[in-house]
């Protein structure tokens, strides 16, 4: 029968390959069934079906594995593997036992070879691994590594994907020059053909990383140039792109106080991947998305989704970004009038990982402000003080202008007005864009305020 469709049907084979590929396997012809899975995974990879290209590669597999082993073997189960990672990366989440499996067994692959790409890209996974298990250190040491050895193999694809962990790495741990260095130096590989159409969104990732790491160094302008960036490289084609790229967009909106967009962003994001079946970004979306709804005075619907969220992110084995998700969460109880549990949530995301610090200062001035409302005025005042002193030795001049607004306020409430004037007005200073911004709006009126 395969043979007949092979030979009668040529069109027919070509285009739906999954046919003949079940019929070869029925047939027990092995090399022709695993050339024809190949194909179907490749074919619905590329009209984004990820579930049935993900099938297809798994069936592939399974009968490549009835094989002898051979170094030929390896290289074609390497291959296949590769391209089962991207897909369990999406169906399964980004750190859920299948990916970690398919990715581990990469690197065996990889390491056997002997190939210097194929060395790259293990490590390359690996890192990735490490970053999403929160892991930052060991994923920046990985990192460094896997850089060095792509620049010797100069594959721009490789590179780009490289840079992207830099950056995305780096941000995490609180390195926020070093983000915008590496993202400078991979700009010229972002273009990358091999980049940009692969089905994960490298590109709307790393773009969507760098707006937000540049409002935190204070250029909300250039955040906001990113931004559109990010939404141009958009594949409409892809389902994952969209979603992807409305959950980035609403956690920069957050950090502006652009809650209403936010808003919807964040659930346009949160249908598409209930819809497509993202479970990573469905996560995110929904802390993003409760966050925002808390700060616009649904407090109880926004700690619902944002528990949600943080629960999704655990179960996949995803521990990066669960401090931020514990600062949101504090921030809506807060909200919410519920200033013990916001307490209690504030030292979750202290202790959650102690080496993302990408918003540390952020859940520290937090804790003062609840510590304040529960009237230990000098264990807040300590907290803006720590938040201010972390923002400065980060460069992150959001989060300082962010707990030098609240030590002013405090100071202000004691009748030490000039001492907070002065303080304000020096961090206020710094800055040369984005004054249209909600924060900064605040800032000058709070100094205006302080000068009376």
């Amino acid at each position: 029968m395969a043979h007949t469709i092979n030979e009668m049907f040529t069109t027919f084979a070509e285009t739906q390959p999954e046919v003949l590929a079940r019929h070869w396997t029925e047939a027990g012809e092995t090399e022709h069934a695993i050339e024809q899975w190949t194909k179907a995974g490749k074919a619905a990879e590329a009209r984004s079906a990820f579930p049935e290209a993900q099938e297809s590669y798994q069936q592939a597999l399974a009968l490549l594995s009835l094989l002898p082993e051979a170094p030929e073997r390896d290289l074609r189960e390497l291959e296949l593997r590769q391209s089962l990672s991207f897909m369990l990366q999406m169906t399964r989440g980004w750190a859920a036992p299948e990916w970690i499996k398919a990715t581990e067994r990469v690197g065996i692959l990889a390491e056997k070879s002997g190939n210097l790409g194929q060395l790259v890209w293990s490590m390359t996974w690996r890192c990735f691994l490490a970053y999403v298990a929160g892991d930052v250190l060991i994923a920046g040491a990985l990192a460094d590594q896997a850089l060095e050895l792509a620049l010797r193999e100069d594959s721009p694809t490789a590179l780009a994907f490289l840079y992207l962990l830099q950056v995305s790495v780096r941000h995490s741990r609180g390195d926020f020059s070093s983000a915008e260095d590496h993202f400078a130096t991979g700009l010229k590989f972002f273009d990358d053909p091999g980049f940009r159409q692969n089905p994960i969104g490298g590109a709307i990732l790393v773009f969507g990383t760098a707006s937000r790491n540049a409002w935190i160094v204070g250029r909300a302008d250039v955040a906001r140039e990113r931004l559109a960036k990010m939404m141009s490289v958009v594949n409409a084609a892809n389902p994952h792109d969209a979603p992807l790229s409305d959950t980035l967009a609403a956690t920069v909106h957050t950090l502006m106080k652009e809650n209403e967009h936010a808003e919807v962003l964040a659930a346009r994001a949160l249908e598409l991947c209930e819809k497509h079946r993202f479970p990573s970004e469905a996560a995110l979306a929904r802390i993003i998305l409760g966050y925002a709804r808390a700060e616009l005075g649904r407090a109880a619907e926004g700690i619902a989704l944002i528990r949600q969220g943080i629960d999704g992110l655990l179960k996949i084995g995803a521990r990066i970004g669960i401090t931020v998700g514990f600062t949101c969460l504090a921030a809506a109880e807060e909200r919410a009038g519920a200033i013990g549990d916001a307490l209690e949530t504030v030292e979750q995301a202290l202790q959650a990982n102690p080496d993302e610090l990408v918003c540390r200062p952020e859940t520290v001035r937090l804790r003062g402000e609840l510590r304040l409302k529960q009237g230990q005025t000098e264990l807040a005042e300590g907290d803006f003080r720590e938040a201010i002193a972390l923002a400065q030795k980060m460069g992150a001049k959001a989060w300082e202008l962010y707990a030098t607004m609240s030590l002013a306020r405090l100071l202000a409430q004691q009748g030490r007005s000039d001492e907070a004037r002065s303080i304000l007005a020096e961090i206020y200073a710094w800055f040369t864009e984005g004054f249209e911004t909600a924060d900064l709006k605040d800032a000058k009126a709070l100094l205006e305020e302080l000068a009376i």
